[in-house]
């Protein structure tokens, strides 16, 4: 079985030169990007799996927002039409709910992009019609887990948590 795995794309500007108004890092990143998805379609994957921090800035303005959501929603539909391609979300400071949830409706309807936020495991259909089973632990947002814990999350409680959330995606597997 064959699996491309990738991550931190960093999709977004980054201080740096300008040419044309456009963010050379920027385009920079998109190069390496497409060339990825060119080696995939000669050594063609039965998955492919991003493992988070797929853009540069979970905050940024409507239109570079836009712009960086639409371009990897294009990769990923380039990958998709390769093999089935799994998505998780990395850290917040990188990967924010509102862009993972932008990604999932532009994706809507596509059952060959999974979209995952939440720490889970699970089965997949590879191109090769083999099934593989992943465990998935996102980005940990510490904020999520204190809204989940009345007491708050002190640091030994982040990490007991953290944990906590590992265990149970082993014990699914």
């Amino acid at each position: 079985m064959k699996i491309l795995h990738t991550a931190d794309w960093h999709i977004g500007n980054f201080a740096g030169p300008e040419a044309a108004g456009q963010n050379l890092r920027f385009l920079d990143v998109c190069n390496c990007i497409s060339a990825l998805i060119e080696k995939a379609k000669e050594e063609m994957p039965d998955i492919a799996i991003i493992a988070g921090d797929i853009f540069h800035q979970a905050k940024v303005w409507s239109d570079r927002g836009l712009k960086e959501n639409r371009k990897i929603v294009e990769y990923l539909r380039d990958l998709d039409s390769i093999c089935p391609v799994v998505v998780m979300r990395g850290t917040p400071n990188h990967d924010s709910e509102e862009q993972f949830n932008a990604l999932r409706t532009a994706l809507d309807g596509n059952n060959s992009v999974n979209i995952i936020t939440e720490p889970c495991v699970r089965t997949f259909i590879t191109a090769s019609g083999d099934p593989i089973q992943i465990a998935f632990i996102p980005g940990f947002d510490r904020g999520y887990y204190r809204a989940k814990h009345e007491e708050g999350l002190a640091s030994p409680l982040q990490s007991r948590t953290h944990r906590q959330a590992e265990q149970s995606c082993r014990t699914d597997l």
